[in-house]
């Protein structure tokens, strides 16, 4: 028969005390439930572990002791283990790991790790940049403490909360007769040799705009990080289409881009924070809290383009 951990503590107490009345007393119980508890531990390791006495009360066996010293080990163990997890739960050290599908995550993470990590010398952060599949298996796996992500279609198992939503738009080099318009139309950018952004959910994105042109287009190169993509515009070789964007940075190639709304469209990416369901530890709900501030506040100005009017 299994020895549940209250009666394991029961046990404890009348081995210490030496006394049926002295462990209820302890434990807060009626004495019958400190004896029940002893005999149902010594049911359940086959031996006798104490003797009973009216004038004596209650003395370990040599078995006794034995089994005394390995149960004061099994629960000093146990609530170490669950003080260190309220430690976890509550403290602000140790390790949060985020997995983010936001190629311009350089753009803002590091402004809203920098403060929380500066209250906290005792954390650490892990960032791993990955696609949506591959952010919230993560988060499912416990790979990920929170994800950044489309949440076009979330994974049920998933909570979500809303960051940021970022129309789409046309980059060209600043050399490009669309630098000098205020805004351009999918027809517009179909008949321009295209760059096209090679990441799962974004190449399915970009193609339906470019279909729903009606125009025949001509993808003349692909890339799978943004700032190829940027870029490859840059140095005059295409138009692309985006959703967020680095604040006034010039593409690694040195030259300046353009970004234009378009219109008639309302086609755009709805940025997100994912976490499992349930209590959070403290860091978790902290950074949380940060990003939504982050993105609410003024200091998220310039990561998109507004629609066309």
């Amino acid at each position: 028969m299994p020895l549940s951990l209250r009666a394991m503590r029961y046990v404890q107490a009348v081995l210490h005390r030496g006394s049926l009345t002295a462990a209820a007393e302890a434990m807060h119980v009626a004495p019958s439930a400190i004896a029940a508890a002893l005999d149902q531990a010594e049911l359940a390791f086959g031996m006798t572990l104490a003797t009973r006495a009216r004038s004596k009360g209650i003395s370990p066996t040599s078995a006794g002791r034995d089994v005394q010293r390995r149960i004061d080990d099994l629960l000093d163990r146990y609530d170490r283990l669950l003080s260190d997890v309220a430690d976890l739960q509550t403290g602000f050290t140790g390790n949060l790991t985020i997995g983010y599908n936001a190629p311009i995550a350089p753009a803002f993470l590091p402004a809203i790790a920098a403060p929380i990590l500066s209250d906290h010398p005792g954390l650490s952060l892990n960032l791993v940049e990955c696609d949506n599949i591959s952010a919230q298996k993560g988060l499912l796996d416990g790979q990920f403490d929170v994800i950044i992500f489309v949440a076009e279609l979330p994974n049920p198992q998933i909570e979500t909360q809303p960051l940021i939503f970022a129309p789409t738009y046309c980059i060209c080099s600043d050399y490009h007769p669309f630098a000098a318009q205020k805004s351009v139309s999918l027809s517009d950018i179909a008949r321009q040799p295209v760059i096209l952004l090679d990441r799962p959910a974004a190449r399915l994105h970009y193609m339906e705009l470019l279909e729903q042109s009606g125009q025949p287009f001509r993808i003349v190169a692909t890339a799978n990080s943004t700032e190829m993509v940027r870029s490859l515009v840059a140095s005059g070789l295409g138009v692309a289409l985006l959703n967020m964007r680095p604040r006034h940075v010039l593409p690694y190639a040195g030259k300046p881009v353009h970004t234009l709304p378009i219109t008639g469209s309302h086609s755009g990416v709805a940025l997100s924070l994912g976490y499992s369901p349930g209590p959070q530890r403290q860091i978790v709900q902290k950074f949380l809290l940060s990003c939504t501030a982050y993105f609410v506040g003024a200091a998220s100005e310039g990561l998109t383009v507004a629609e066309a009017e």
